[in-house]
């Protein structure tokens, strides 16, 4: 069942959140598609069944499967052009590109070439840009809330917020204490960017849709804070990154059931020590023919 926020804006509410916009002319335009073709299915049935009209392209704010795998399918389908931010849309064209990133820029184990990381193929047609655009007759501004991803965009369409993953639902953050970034400095300045968005209705990439964006902007600060200070408690001695990683998963009680879960973690504690890094708080030094972090 689709929400309806304005006279031309529904969100369907799924495991990630669609957005669909009506143009000028009618037609619909998709702002990201899920992880496959379920979601996907559902989203065209909706614009098919339910509006009576086409799908006219697909814009995506960032270049995680979860949020671009179910364009394969409407393509396919539709022949609807698909938008991306610059950085981001390599991964929709090259999907293997998110396991390689996490692996550290190699060629990626086996374990880690799941269908949660690698996507069907999406070609991309045009790029978005920051600030305002008009694709397939809608216009919309496009907000830079690069952090979870190298330039993962929100979109302000007709006082509705949709702010990708800048921010998590408080029941991903009590499942998953340590959500998954490319860039903790980036991301904390998009929250505050996030933040000064004026909007009626603020639609997160998962969990429901709020009327103000800040209280849980607080919320997940605090779950970033709570793994900082459990960071700087562990690097009381230098400490390989993997050992750290050990450590504070066992602290703070993360699961960590599959080599999935590892990779997507352990380049996420890798963006957190970059940030202490740029704060003076650790350095990292080399020793014993391993790079190791310690107390600045």
């Amino acid at each position: 069942m689709a929400d309806q926020l304005s006279e031309r804006v529904y969100v369907l509410p799924g495991g990630t959140n669609i957005g669909v916009v009506l143009a000028d002319d009618g037609r619909a335009v998709l702002i990201d598609t899920g992880l496959n073709d379920t979601p996907a299915r559902k989203g065209l049935r909706f614009v098919r069944e339910e509006l009576g009209t086409e799908i006219a392209a697909i814009i995506n704010t960032h270049g995680h499967a979860d949020h671009f795998g179910g364009n394969g399918f409407l393509v396919k389908r539709t022949s609807a052009p698909v938008y991306a931010p610059d950085l981001d849309e390599m991964t929709l064209r090259h999907p293997l590109m998110q396991p390689i990133m996490l692996y550290g820029g190699a060629d990626p184990a086996n374990p880690i070439r799941t269908s949660f990381l690698i996507a069907e193929q999406s070609p991309v047609d045009g790029l978005v840009h920051l600030g305002e655009n008009t694709i397939a007759g809608v216009t919309f501004e496009a907000i830079s809330l690069n952090g979870h991803s190298m330039n993962q965009f929100g979109y302000l369409i007709d006082g509705v917020f949709f702010c990708a993953d800048v921010v998590f639902p408080e029941v991903t953050l009590e499942k998953y204490p340590i959500p998954y970034l490319y860039g903790l400095t980036e991301h904390l300045a998009a929250m505050e960017t996030a933040r000064g968005v004026s909007a009626v209705k603020v639609v997160p990439g998962h969990g429901p849709i709020l009327d103000d964006i800040n209280p849980l902007i607080d919320r997940n600060l605090s779950a970033i804070e709570a793994v900082i200070e459990s960071l700087l408690a562990i690097i009381d001695h230098p400490l390989l990154a993997d050992e750290i990683c050990q450590q504070l998963f066992q602290r703070m009680n993360v699961s960590i059931p599959d080599a999935q879960a590892y990779y997507l973690l352990r380049p996420t504690v890798q963006a957190y020590l970059a940030h202490l890094e740029r704060q003076g708080a650790i350095h990292l030094i080399v020793e014993d023919a391993s790079v190791k972090w310690n107390q600045a």
